[in-house]
């Protein structure tokens, strides 16, 4: 597949990576087909792929540049796990499989937000709007957690209801960093990012908590 066969859907300023990307396509395919996974490939279909590609350097969307596939979820997990933002699941007593996840989630928001930036497929001021979007659910999430907390609650019952608030932001998908780039793991994995940093927490406690740990880990 020449580049001078793609010349003509070539996303000016992003060559080289919609190249990549058409590439790492076009190797699945060959795999495929040698598998036996794929019985043939035809034109129409090369095209709607590169045409689906070509979508997504947009200025209502985005590539996703870290697949789940492309991701050690082991090895990721043991480099995360001492972060602020798992101190803050395990502070509500999250199941560990889907804090496992979570770690995932965390690391590709993480890496393909860097990504982003340096490939010049979004500004800064762009994901601050959509952190400042994240925040704002939360604030609104976190106080009606806490107005339904006794005042003598115990610290299981503080631990259920943060796990609760968790658990609700993460399956929540309607803020979205572009209109057409709805792929799940990034809002998920960007409020881990968020609570990383102590900007939002989940425990009713974890302001004064966060404050000791960053302090810790300064």
């Amino acid at each position: 597949m020449a580049r001078a066969a793609l010349q003509w859907t070539l996303p000016t300023g992003h060559e080289e990576l919609f190249l990549a990307m058409v590439w790492k396509w076009w190797d699945g395919q060959a795999l495929a087909l040698l598998q036996g996974r794929l019985a043939s490939l035809d034109v129409g279909s090369a095209q709607a792929a590169i045409a689906e590609i070509r979508d997504q350097f947009t200025s209502e969307n985005l590539p996703t540049l870290v697949h789940l596939l492309d991701v050690n979820e082991v090895e990721i997990g043991e480099a995360h796990r001492t972060r602020p933002f798992v101190q803050q699941m395990e502070w509500v007593a999250y199941p560990p499989r889907n804090l496992q996840k979570a770690i995932v989630d965390y690391y590709r928001a993480y890496t393909q937000s860097a990504q982003w930036v340096a490939e010049d497929l979004i500004g800064i001021a762009e994901l601050e709007r959509f952190e400042a979007e994240l925040i704002d659910e939360w604030e609104r999430e976190f106080e009606w957690m806490t107005e339904g907390l006794a005042d003598d609650s115990d610290e299981k019952a503080r631990q259920a209801a943060g796990r609760s608030l968790l658990r609700t932001l993460l399956g929540q998908t309607g803020i979205t960093v572009r209109s057409r780039y709805n792929d799940p793991f990034f809002a998920r994995g960007h409020r881990h990012v968020l609570a990383d940093a102590g900007k939002v927490g989940w425990h009713p406690g974890f302001e004064e908590r966060i404050k000791q740990l960053l302090q810790v880990n300064a």
